[in-house]
Order: structure tokens, then C-alpha cells, then sequence
């Protein structure tokens, strides 16, 4: 008889992506004979499918096949709701949209984990039968543009809210109390692998992105707003102008693309701000690069940057809150205010002051880092519990 507890995980794909990587190194770290794992996704094909474990079985949710009518229909409706509704978050119109295209999931178990807020989330509560729903918040969900007076219907099903960090947790709970309610949530740190990291660090890249000649500058993250790419080119042309010789490096790919390149056209910047698309590997170029930088507006955590203090690169973050619980400035990193001037400016003192450059690298390969551990902990006793 099979005493195993059933464990469906949810998210829209696996192409890259912070919620994207975390789940997959969940799923490589959790204990798969203790339990029945299924993965659903919305689409099939991402970039980290391959690394799911082979003993878990990916399905995909069934959506009801629209003739040309229908399908002209939704789409008509969908973009009046955003052109009537611009406050609102893509994912909230859609799911009013096309909630009705999706079938509801069979299959019934014992708990169902929303990996990500927005689509996940919705069809966790409406659309699958299990006995505990939890739902992953990996982002802040205010800045994010998600509106709690549509959302709370859904969240207040579920059995918990899971926060990534303690600021995601705070402007959650913030905007809930601007409606009056309140929601049950913990905080549990996505989960990275130090050793993997490291160990994937090692390989051979093709690309050189490092030379004497000048000083390398690495970003990974998706090519969204979000991520402050404008902020990263006006203060790579900051660096320019002031005759420091850079080249600042972005492994990611995103719907900002097209936007990004006019920009470091317009800037003159196509020698210097090289866009390089989605890596499977990006660990090599961190560890390959001089400086890490992230100019992010927002982050639910800030998975990339902790990945870069594994590797022990000299880090240059923007102040998004939860920065403050991955690198202390002036000690094991630097954070700067949001502006151009502020990154730019933070980027030449790691390049002017090679001994302050060294201290952040010897202080961060000291640091002892048990947050796998303890978000393994937490999540074995949110499932057992």
C-alpha cells in the first residue's frame, strides 16, 4: 500500500526565469521517495525541463480547443480589459479572460503548490482538487502591479501564502491590510545549491568576456523592466564617458529585448553593453567576470545575487529591500540608490580601489550559508505538517 503523500507543483514553464530555477532545484533536492510528485505546466518546452528529475511526471493543463470565432472573441475581449483596466496586472486580465478554457485537473491530491503568484495561483484554486493548496509568492507583489481587492477571493482559499523573503512577506501583507483582511504566510528562501553552483562554475565557456584590456561587468537576469536594463546602459555610458574601459555583459532573455538594443544603439554602446541571450549555464561568465552588478527596481528575492556571492564576485546591487538580507554594503558588496550615477559610481570604486575590491572578495568566501538547509527544513515540515 502506498502511504506516500501526493504533491502537485504548478507553474506556467520552465523557461528561464528566478521562480523557474528555483523550483527545479527544489525538485532536485527534495526527497522524491517520500512522496508522489506530479509537475503541471500551462506550456511545455522551457529551457530547465531538462532537469527535472526523470522520476517526476510533467503534464500539461488541458485547454479547450476554440474555433477561429471564439479565438477572435477572447483575444477582442482581453485587449479592451486592458485598455479599459490599465491599472491592473496582465495576469489578473487574462485569467477573467480565458479562466473558462481551462479544464478542471482530474487527478485529486493531497497538496497542490502554486509555484508562482498570478496564473499559477489562480488555477491551483480554481481548477484542482486537493485536500491543502499553498501558493509560492516569489516577487513583491505591490511594485509588481497586482491588485489585492482582485486577488484576495483566491488567496484566502488557499491554506497558505509562501513569501520568499521577509520584504515580500511585509508589502503582501501591507496590501492586504489596506483591505482589511489578513492571510496566513511564511517565509521560505528559494532555495539555491551552493555546491552546484560552484561545481557548473567550472565549465568552459566560448565567449571571451575577460581581457586586461578592459573590465568586465556581468548581469543575468530576464530582459524585463523590471530589472532596470535602462539604468545598467546609461551608467555603462557613464563609465564610457568618464574613459573607463568596460564591457558589461547580459545573460537573459526577455520581451525587452527590442526595446534594449535601440537604447545602446541610440547610446553608441554596441562595443561595450552586449546582450548575450539565454545561457543554460550562466555560472562561468559570473565567475569569469571582474564585477557582478544587479539594477533591479524590484525583487521578490534576488536569487542571481546570491548566486554571484557563492561565486565571490565583487557586487554592485540597486536598494530593492531584500538586498539588505543578501549582502552587507561596504562588506560584502555594495548598494546603490536606483539612479545611473549611483551604479556608475559604485563600479569605479571596485575599480579604483583594488584592496577594497579584495576585502569584499576574502569577506565573502568566508561566509558560511546553511539557507538550503533551513528552506528544506521548512518545506518538508510545511508538506509532513
Amino acid at each position: 500500500m502506498n502511504n506516500k503523500k501526493s504533491i502537485l507543483f504548478i507553474i506556467e514553464s520552465l523557461h528561464c526565469g528566478g521562480a523557474e530555477k528555483s523550483l527545479v532545484t527544489l525538485l532536485n533536492n527534495i526527497d522524491l521517495t517520500a512522496y508522489d510528485i506530479d509537475l503541471l505546466l500551462l506550456k511545455q518546452g522551457g529551457e530547465f525541463e531538462k532537469f527535472v528529475p526523470k522520476s517526476i511526471f510533467i503534464k500539461t493543463i488541458e485547454v479547450t480547443q476554440s474555433n477561429l470565432f471564439l479565438k477572435l472573441f477572447f483575444r477582442l475581449r482581453y485587449f479592451i480589459l486592458k485598455k479599459t483596466n490599465t491599472k491592473f496586472h496582465n495576469a489578473q486580465l487574462f485569467w477573467k479572460t480565458y479562466s473558462t478554457n481551462f479544464h478542471k485537473h482530474k487527478k485529486h491530491y493531497d497538496i497542490a503548490i502554486a509555484y508562482n503568484q498570478g496564473f499559477a495561483t489562480y488555477y491551483t484554486v480554481d481548477k484542482v482538487f486537493a485536500k491543502t493548496k499553498y501558493a509560492w509568492l516569489n516577487t513583491d507583489y505591490k511594485k509588481a502591479g497586482y491588485i489585492i481587492s482582485k486577488d484576495f477571493k483566491f488567496y484566502n482559499q488557499l491554506n497558505k501564502v509562501i513569501c520568499v523573503s521577509k520584504e515580500n512577506e511585509t508589502s503582501f501583507l501591507n496590501e492586504l491590510k489596506s483591505i482589511n483582511k489578513t492571510i496566513q504566510t511564511l517565509v521560505i528562501k528559494d532555495i539555491t545549491d551552493k555546491k552546484i553552483i560552484k561545481k557548473l562554475s567550472l565549465e568552459n565557456i566560448t565567449e571571451n568576456i575577460t581581457d586586461t584590456s578592459f573590465t568586465s561587468i556581468i548581469t543575468v537576469g530576464r530582459l524585463a523592466k523590471a530589472k532596470g536594463y535602462e539604468l545598467a546602459i546609461e551608467a555603462c555610458s557613464n563609465l564610457i564617458k568618464n574613459g573607463i574601459k568596460v564591457k558589461w555583459f547580459v545573460i537573459g532573455e526577455g520581451p525587452e529585448r527590442s526595446n534594449l538594443e535601440k537604447l545602446i544603439a541610440t547610446q553608441k554602446l554596441e562595443e561595450h553593453f552586449i546582450l548575450l541571450g539565454f545561457k543554460e549555464n550562466p555560472y562561468p561568465y559570473i565567475k569569469t567576470a571582474d564585477i557582478y552588478v544587479q539594477t533591479s527596481l524590484f525583487e521578490g528575492l534576488g536569487l542571481s545575487v546570491i548566486e554571484a556571492s557563492y561565486l565571490n564576485k565583487p557586487i554592485v546591487c540597486t536598494n530593492f529591500p531584500s538586498v539588505y538580507n543578501i549582502i552587507e554594503n561596504n562588506k560584502t558588496g555594495l548598494i546603490t540608490g536606483m539612479t545611473s550615477n549611483a551604479i556608475s559610481t559604485a563600479i569605479t570604486q571596485y575599480i579604483d580601489n583594488t584592496d577594497f575590491r579584495n576585502s569584499i572578495v576574502r569577506n565573502l568566501s568566508s561566509l558560511e550559508n546553511t539557507d538550503k538547509e533551513k528552506s528544506l527544513k521548512k518545506i518538508n515540515n510545511l508538506i509532513l505538517n
